[in-house]
């Protein structure tokens, strides 16, 4: 019995040398760190096993049972990230009213047709930001949603039913990936919103499966593959999201920001951006923060921002099964 109960501990240590590496991924810079990254990656599932470990050692009334708890503490503000709790929400309460949506591969983008026909939106909804449309629906899109205004540029479209007084974009490189944002007239005050597309991880669906093969060599490769994709991403990943931060910064009117981060909230990305706006969900959000409803469970990496202009009255994310990604939706009110 010994012998199990300090292997167990061992286990138990590493679960929690694990944890404390996920929690500095959020202040580690990957160009330099890249390891405390991929950490983050699993984040939740590590403190979900802290939480079994401490209920483990307090039946037996263990005082082993503190290492647990006392790095569960020390993380409560990172746990705040992926769960929400928030119990007051009013839906359809605020006089914004905003939501993103990653709709999955360019040439299927009729699904955000499907979506907007049959996904229940509120009435009160002004703000669309959508990522990975092909330009050949917008026309459709726009067709099919009361909302007059629009702008897309390499898969990202911004749809409004505010008056549009100026647009632009910031593309990172030549890819899809990047950024557009627009100007919105909101009660005679005039509000950026950016539409980002932060760089994809580029890890082929196939490679996505490999946790249900943990216990072959070839799923063990995959998985070692997946990291090194993740770090490298990773990298490109913080100085996109610097250079937003400088444009959040120089911006003179309240702003917002939506879009698909590709990383998780215990990520220097997220951290980023989250020094300069704050992120919806742990203002408002309720219940298990993930947005990835693919092969990959729990990550939550497609976000609503807002600065202090903006004061949040209720997130929610809509789990439906149009895409791989769940769509988030935002009401707030500007002051």
């Amino acid at each position: 019995m010994k012998i199990f109960l300090r292997t167990v501990f061992i286990v138990n240590i590493l679960v929690v040398a694990l944890a404390l590496l996920g929690y500095a991924g959020s202040y580690l810079d990957p160009r330099k760190f890249g390891i405390a990254q991929s950490t983050g990656l699993i984040l939740p599932w590590t403190l979900l096993f802290l939480v079994v470990f401490a209920s483990f050692w307090l039946v037996l009334k263990d005082k082993r049972a503190w290492v647990s708890v006392i790095c569960l503490l020390l993380g409560f503000g990172h746990i705040g990230r992926f769960v929400g709790f928030s119990f007051r929400q009013a839906p359809e309460e605020g006089n914004v009213s905003l939501l993103t949506y990653n709709s999955q591969s360019y040439n299927k983008s009729n699904q955000i047709s499907q979506f907007l026909t049959d996904g229940n939106l509120p009435s009160t909804l002004k703000i669309i930001c959508l990522q990975e449309v092909s330009d050949e629906y917008i026309e459709e899109i726009r067709n099919q949603i009361n909302m007059s205004n629009a702008f897309f540029h390499k898969g990202k479209m911004i749809l409004t039913q505010y008056p549009v007084k100026a647009q632009g974009k910031i593309q990172f490189d030549e890819s899809v990936n990047g950024c557009i944002w627009a100007d919105l007239e909101v009660e005679q005050q005039i509000v950026r919103i950016f539409n980002v597309h932060f760089r994809s991880n580029r890890i082929p669906g196939q490679k996505e499966s490999v946790l249900t093969q943990v216990a072959s060599s070839q799923g063990r490769q995959n998985i070692a593959e997946m990291l090194v994709s993740y770090r490298l991403a990773s990298k490109e990943r913080v100085s996109q999201a610097e250079r937003i931060a400088k444009e959040i910064r120089n911006c003179p009117h309240p702003v917002l920001l939506a879009g698909d981060f590709n990383d998780t909230p215990f990520s220097y990305t997220y951290q980023i951006i989250a020094n300069e706006l704050t992120d919806q969900f742990r203002s408002k959000g309720l219940g298990l923060g993930s947005t990835y409803a693919g092969a990959l469970p729990g990550l939550k990496i497609d976000y609503i921002f807002a600065d202090e202009n903006f004061e949040g009255v209720s997130h929610r994310i809509l789990r439906t099964q149009f895409s791989d990604h769940f769509p988030v939706i935002s009401h707030l009110i500007l002051d």
